[in-house]
Formats: structure tokens, sequence, C-alpha cells
């Protein structure tokens, strides 16, 4: 019988995720962020991500791999992503 070895990296990176993740919703519940995929060219927005707290965890990476898979998928480079992030106000808190 063979056994399925789990590589350690494979598991760390998910509990570091993990932790990221729980990290931001306790302790920052208030930062957030907001990227925008768009066409350089155009100023159109072809995808945003927007998220608080644990909601904006790897937000920029999704980005990063959105505008990648855009110029993929339509040959063209003039795709980039914006990302800002702010803190919310505890009264804006739904």
């Amino acid at each position: 019988m063979k056994v399925k070895v789990i590589p350690i990296s494979a598991v760390l990176l998910i509990f570091f995720s993990s932790c990221a993740a729980i990290f931001n919703g306790v302790v920052l519940p208030n930062q957030c962020k907001r990227c925008a995929v768009y066409n350089t060219l155009t100023g159109d927005t072809l995808e945003v991500f927007e998220g608080c707290g644990s909601e904006n965890t790897k937000l920029e990476e999704n980005a990063k791999i959105s505008a990648f898979e855009h110029i993929k998928s339509t040959g063209n480079c003039n795709i980039d992503i914006y990302c800002k992030s702010w803190k919310k106000d505890p009264e804006e808190e739904e």
C-alpha cells in the first residue's frame, strides 16, 4: 500500500494563509483594501477586488492573477492593477 505524503511546504502554506486571514480579521478588522484591474490605454476597469479585515488577505495577489489572465487571454499587455488601502471608521461598520 502506497501512502501519499503531503509536502511540508504545502501544509505550512495553508497554515500561514489561514493565520493571515485570522490575524487580519481579529487585529485589523477596520483595515480595508481595494484593487482594480484596468486597461491602461482606455482606462476601463476590468475587475475589482475589495474587502476589509480578513477579506483583504491576498487581495492584491488575486488582482495580479486576474490581470495576468486578462493579458494571457486577450494578448493585450496594457493591463495593470491599482490598489489603495484605508481604515474604515467604526461607525461605518454594518
